[in-house]
């Protein structure tokens, strides 16, 4: 969804960019369970094994998160 530029020059820098890294998450994601898709439907790894491994992925990605904030602090 593309922003009125009157709109997007009022908005607060994070916002801004929000709104332009939007698109390429919503991409990312559309991939991601592409290839998670493939992945159950080929038998490569089953949802009980792929579960754990996102968990992980989160969990790292949580630890970024606050590393990232301490370092704005």
């Amino acid at each position: 969804m593309k922003v009125d530029p009157d709109v997007f020059a009022k908005m607060l820098p994070a916002e801004q960019v929000f709104e332009e890294l939007l698109p390429y998450l919503e991409t990312l994601d559309s991939q991601t369970g592409g290839i998670v898709q493939l992945l159950q439907d080929k038998g490569i790894t089953p949802n009980a094994e792929f579960a754990k491994y996102a968990q992980l992925g989160d969990a790292a990605g949580n630890a970024r998160e606050r590393g990232m904030r301490v370092r704005k602090e």
